[in-house]
């Protein structure tokens, strides 16, 4: 089977949606697809952009909760507006949404609470502080420069003669 799971993210103030198509197994049924989605952490991850425990699949579905990933049944052979699933397909997704019915719903766990004022300050902090040519980093970052640089020199030097070659 084939399906199309909507969760709401809260990060992006908006729907996400993820074609069952993009994971590395085949699903049977609706209720293979938690563990399917537990197998394939990093599609979860980029899709929800968050980390959160999937609970079981229900068949009912209470309303559009922000608390479950929305599971829709699609046709097996359809093409997907989705593509790769990294384009945003909003507009799409939300008239979809409003054309069919879900057949079921995953329940969410809690999200980790994203870190508050001791990791973005630390950051700001970071990003405040001016590079130092002195360090090792710099340094190296330099030394690509100027190899980069002799090296494209010496290959546009080389072209017109080769171009030469080919004329005669």
């Amino acid at each position: 089977m084939r399906y199309l799971l909507a969760y709401y993210s809260g990060t992006t103030s908006q729907w996400r949606c993820l074609d069952t198509n993009l994971l590395p197994q085949q699903i049977d049924r609706a209720e293979d697809l938690a563990a399917a989605l537990e197998n394939a952490p990093m599609i979860a991850l980029s899709w929800m952009l968050e980390r959160r425990p999937f609970g079981s699949y229900q068949a009912t579905v209470d309303g559009k909760s922000v608390e479950c990933v929305m599971v829709y049944e699609l046709e097996p052979t359809a093409a997907s507006p989705l593509g790769n699933g990294t384009d945003y397909v909003g507009p799409w997704l939300e008239m979809f949404m409003q054309t069919n019915e879900p057949i079921g719903t995953i329940g969410l766990g809690a999200g980790k609470p994203i870190p508050k004022e001791a990791a973005i300050s630390a950051l700001r902090q970071l990003a405040s502080t001016p590079l130092q040519a002195s360090d090792e980093a710099c340094q190296q970052t330099i030394g690509r420069m100027r190899d980069y640089a002799s090296s494209a020199a010496e290959h546009a030097e080389a072209l017109p003669a080769a171009e030469k070659q080919e004329t005669a």
